[in-house]
């Protein structure tokens, strides 16, 4: 039987010399680095015995070199052991010293030796110590300098991704959502919100006969130009469907105003598509009542509204006509002293028959203010009332005519035919829900300056069109004047302050600036915190101090935006000093208050308390301009000023 063949040696297992691999070298350097101490050490002793016992005659010279090695031993290796190595230095040049004293001094005692090598030791011994304290002082600074970059290092790269989570954020969530939810201030909880939805009608018909691409670019340009007007009314985008989007008003800021914000937003988002000529038309559903908000998810989270309120908004944008906005009855209730809206009836709209009644209502309203109240005419106003599917008014009408006539049958059985049909007519069925809801169409603002009320129509119509003159975006206003319920209080302000001017014979710029002034000098009340804004009870004084800071941020707001007249940023600050010089900010007094500031601020006094606010009912416009005079005399206002608004508010006997 053959023997086997030596196996051939596998290369990777061949033995490889050591000096290849830097086995000895790593090993020697390891060696040295761990002895370094002893090392040095042996080369001192060497070189003392080496000079003191080959060159006898040049010892006291050669003194002076073991400055060198102790010095470096004590900048390289610290006080200790530089400390450590004078000493070894010192002992040996003492042995020799003691045995051969007359190498070291002219006499050759061993007491001169030793005195000579005390003096020398001390020095060396003191400068061994200085430089390696000196050095251990600098090591230190070096590694604190060291530690210190790579804590700034590590917080650069924490800041770097805490900004790229943020923007991550950001991008998918609502920013306010994201800070709150960093910070852990989100939680469960039921509160009164506004909840609006809209969607696109004919999108899908477009999205089936287009390309994907073309699809998401058009609907992303679409959204691009809505997601600033919900930003403006702080709305809170919860979530795209589709072309659709469901936002919260109220939450996750727990807005006062928030039907009234939502509200303005839909109206603008209406006119916003109107104007960007699109293929398709938008519906914009509104309802407002409690809700369940907070983080929805576990792994995935979403800022969100759970409640009957949210599937009623729902179902309103379900049922809503493109361009227009439906909202509910407690939305309405928050809205109605600001837009003007139609109760929705359950009626076919434009039908011949709903035209001809239409009309002959208004022939019988124009025979009642001529010929005044009959029982026969109002039963027939209420009937035609009826047939237009107007419960409500069929029912006014009903009463009045049984308070002229009360034993009238005819009149008693439409009366209680009105009161059983009321529902029915007036209010919707939405899918889901058991009971019928009143719905209303928003058609539009309320027109302050038109109030007859409030303004004398002689001089809302003098003055009516200077209104084109304000150069300013009407939403940058109004979107501040939403949040404390003040809407159209900036135009109403501003036209007044316009027409006192006027009345004063003001040169026309001026009167160009004082017009701008008193529409733009509340915008910094966004500054202030919003659950100051409609606070019912007196404010305490450090929330009067916030409330004042105001006028301040109105000006910086302007400078933001590109209002840089001097003149007008003075109108702006001083519109809330007073007379006697106990306004703010500035304690101005008399005549050093600007001539515009005190014109605008007579104004907004006046506009302020005819004015409805969540927290009070408008005032009487004769109660309020008698409160306007006690001012005057109380050294709030200009008594001039206020003479020339007197005479400007005159109502027709």
């Amino acid at each position: 039987m053959d023997k086997p063949e030596p196996r051939a040696s596998d290369p990777s297992e061949a033995r490889v010399p050591e000096i290849l691999t830097g086995g000895w070298p790593l090993k020697i350097r390891d060696f040295l680095s761990h002895r370094i101490e002893l090392l040095f050490v042996l080369i001192i002793l060497t070189m003392v015995g080496a000079i003191f016992y080959f060159i006898p005659e040049y010892k006291i010279a050669f003194l002076n070199f073991f400055y060198l090695p102790v010095l470096a031993a004590a900048y390289f290796m610290g006080k200790r052991n530089a400390v450590l190595g004078a000493t070894l230095c010192i002992l040996m040049v003492t042995l020799f010293a003691y045995y051969n004293p007359k190498s070291f001094t002219v006499e050759g005692t061993r007491m001169n030796a030793l005195l000579l090598i005390a003096t020398w030791g001390g020095f060396l011994i003191l400068a061994s110590a200085a430089v390696g304290s000196l050095q251990e002082r600098l090591a230190k600074g070096f590694e604190e300098t060291r530690q210190l970059l790579e804590e700034l290092k590590r917080s650069r790269v924490m800041e770097d991704m805490k900004e790229r989570v943020e923007k991550t954020l950001y991008t998918t969530m609502d920013p306010v959502v994201a800070k709150l939810a960093t910070q852990g201030k989100l939680r469960f909880e039921k509160r009164d919100i506004s909840i609006m939805f809209t969607d696109l009608t004919s999108f899908t018909t477009y999205s089936d006969q287009n390309r994907p691409d073309v699809v998401l670019e058009e609907l992303n340009n679409f959204l691009g130009e809505m997601e600033p007007i919900i930003d403006l009314f702080r709305g809170h985008i919860d979530k795209y469907m589709g072309d659709g989007v469901m936002v919260e008003f109220g939450a996750p800021v727990d807005y006062d105003c928030h039907a009234l914000l939502a509200v303005l937003a839909g109206l603008r988002m209406q006119e916003k598509v109107a104007s960007l000529k699109l293929p398709w038309r938008l519906r914009v559903g509104i309802a407002t009542g409690s809700s369940i908000v907070g983080m929805l998810g576990v792994r995935r989270q979403a800022y969100s509204a759970l409640g009957d309120r949210v599937n009623v908004a729902k179902r309103l944008e379900e049922i809503c006509l493109p361009d227009k906005v439906y909202i509910d009855e407690p939305t309405y209730h928050e809205v109605q002293q600001f837009v003007t809206a139609t109760k929705l009836r359950n009626m076919g709209f434009g039908r011949q028959a709903d035209a001809e009644n239409i009309e002959r209502l208004s022939m019988l309203e124009e025979k009642l203010a001529s010929k005044g109240e009959t029982p026969e005419l109002l039963f027939e106003l209420g009937k035609v009332n009826f047939q237009l599917h107007d419960a409500s008014a069929a029912i006014g009408h009903f009463e009045r005519a049984l308070a002229l006539d009360p034993n009238s049958t005819e009149i008693k059985l439409a009366y209680a035919d009105a009161n059983i049909k009321k529902d029915e007519y007036e209010k919707v069925q939405l899918k889901g829900k058991l009971q019928r809801i009143t719905v209303y169409e928003v058609t539009g603002l309320k027109d302050r300056w038109s109030d007859p009320a409030v303004i004398p129509p002689a001089l809302a119509e003098k003055y009516r069109h200077i209104e084109s003159h304000i150069e300013v975006p009407e939403d940058v206003v109004m979107s501040v004047e939403a949040l404390d319920g003040s809407v159209g209080n900036g135009r109403v302000v501003a036209l007044l302050s316009f027409a006192i001017a006027d009345q004063m014979k003001v040169n026309d710029d001026l009167k160009r600036i004082i017009l701008q002034a008193g529409y733009l000098q509340d915008i910094g009340k966004e500054a202030v915190p919003h659950h100051i804004l409609n606070r019912a009870v007196s404010l305490t004084e450090q929330e009067t101090k916030l409330v004042q800071k105001y006028v301040l941020e109105s000006v910086a707001s302007l400078k933001r935006i590109g209002y840089v007249d001097p003149r007008l940023l003075e109108i702006v600050k001083h519109h809330h000093e007073s007379w006697d010089g106990s306004g703010y900010p500035d304690g101005l007094k008399g005549e050093a208050i600007p001539l515009g500031a005190r014109i605008t601020a007579v104004a907004e006094g006046y506009t302020a308390l005819t004015a409805r606010r969540p927290y009070r009912d408008a005032w009487n416009a004769r109660v309020a301009l008698s409160e306007l005079q006690k001012g005057v005399k109380m050294g709030r206002y200009d008594s001039q000023v206020m003479d020339v608004f007197v005479n400007l508010l005159k109502w027709p006997s």
